[in-house]
């Protein structure tokens, strides 16, 4: 069965469905690895052999990176990756998820457990059905496709994390517990909230409200369980945090209603609608109406949380059923970080009295996430001998301080002679 790696237009998502894996005997590769499968002449023979020692020979992996038509959905309209894209994406793959696991658990574990195909392809498909954009699919836990290469950006760290990187570990996580069972009770916390079928119109700032860490993750138990653990591998600390401090408040949830016209700052999204956290009273008559001024937005950009200084006039009687601003100003500045948000509300505070917004889900999101950290932690150890918090400073590490220049190196200086970069870059990524 196929499991699809989707992107709502607000929000990225990984929406997999149920599939097996199977466990191959260790042993010679099941893919051909000798020297006659390649063409020295060819202009594309370093990466190809560098595929062969990388992934083909030590990990029973074949790398696919010339799109195979027979290999992907014909429904959608699809072109190939890059040839430079590909690289980057191929040896970033290596350092960034079979590397870490390699050095957490060695070859074998990944040999008899990993995915046997990796298929990298060009383009995004789109699911004009419920506005979603495929950015990756498995299939029974022994193919992982992965879209939207020709758009990777090596510069962008929070790209390369969202869509890419956290879909590495995602991917994995559902492999892993296809194989063994992660505990049922996981299942129950969240039950009540889950919405398999319009997750991707829900508000990120309400989901965290709940004990989601992203919209995805509130479609279902077992997607939830692998975002949590994808999420909390991937996410910085100044991330992991912000997303414990939005989990802890109450929203105030608003349709955008033209709001999106008053953003001003290149980065905002235009969302369908906004979550506040705080809100004032800006002089008696505003009041006496109970026309609040709501700060502390919430605000989501592929799936990234920030914070804004956007503010929004909005009536607060229980009998107005138009909920759009009055007034809007701020929209300019993002937060990425709790303290910059609780400086940016400390001022506030100074000219304001500020008040939170009602929690009125009953959930304590920040504690309910905890809980679910501690779940996929415990499981790790007892199943798999895996210490989640060591896999996740050497992927903090290694993704906020590669090398792109001297991890390229090993592609395209593969065969010089010894004492060439290619060693000492060789080195350095295995460390």
């Amino acid at each position: 069965m196929k499991k699809y790696i989707v992107k709502s237009f607000c929000a990225l998502s990984l929406l997999c469905g149920a599939a097996s894996c199977s466990e191959d005997e260790l042993g010679e590769s099941i893919f051909d690895t000798t020297e006659g499968g390649l063409d020295p002449t060819s202009y594309t023979y370093k990466f190809d052999r560098w595929i062969q020692e990388n992934f083909t020979e030590i990990y029973n992996v074949k790398f696919i990176y010339k799109m195979q038509d027979s290999g992907t959905d014909m429904e959608y309209n699809l072109v190939p990756a890059e040839y430079s894209k590909a690289v980057d994406l191929a040896v970033l793959t290596k350092y960034l998820w079979f590397d870490v696991y390699k050095k957490m658990a060695g070859v074998d574990f990944l040999r008899q457990y990993g995915p046997r195909i990796l298929h990298l392809i060009g383009s995004t498909a789109v699911n004009p059905v419920n506005g979603t954009e495929i950015l990756g699919l498995a299939e029974g836990g022994l193919k992982v496709s992965l879209f939207r290469v020709n758009l990777f950006d090596p510069t962008d760290f929070e790209q390369l994390n969202e869509k890419y990187f956290k879909t590495m570990h995602h991917e994995f996580a559902h492999i892993l517990h296809q194989t063994k069972t992660y505990p049922k009770e996981f299942d129950l916390i969240s039950a009540s909230h889950y919405e398999p079928t319009s997750w991707q119109d829900r508000n990120g700032a309400e989901m965290a409200s709940i004990g989601c860490t992203t919209c995805y993750a509130s479609s279902q138990a077992r997607e939830d369980f692998a975002e949590t653990i994808a999420n909390y591998i991937t996410r910085t600390d100044e991330q992991w945090n912000l997303t414990l401090w939005v989990a802890s408040k109450g929203w105030k949830v608003t349709e955008d209603s033209g709001i999106s016209q008053y953003l001003t700052g290149k980065n905002m999204p235009s969302m369908k609608n906004y979550a506040f956290s705080y809100y004032y009273y800006a002089n008696a008559k505003d009041r006496e109406a109970d026309l609040r001024t709501y700060v502390g937005a919430f605000m989501e950009i592929d799936q990234v949380y920030y914070m804004s200084d956007l503010s929004a006039k909005i009536s607060g009687t229980a009998d107005d059923s138009d909920d759009s601003a009055s007034e809007m100003k701020g929209g300019t500045k993002l937060f990425t970080t709790v303290e910059e948000t609780e400086a940016y509300l400390q001022g506030l505070r100074g000219k304001y009295e500020l008040m939170a917004v009602e929690d009125l889900d009953q959930a304590d999101g920040r504690a309910i996430i905890l809980q679910k950290t501690d779940i996929a932690r415990n499981w790790l150890s007892s199943a798999w001998k895996l210490n989640l918090d060591d896999l996740r400073r050497e992927v903090q590490v290694r993704q906020t301080s590669f090398d792109l220049e001297a991890l390229r190196a090993e592609v395209y200086n593969i065969g010089e002679p010894e004492g060439t970069p290619e060693e000492e870059t060789e080195g350095e990524a295995e460390e």
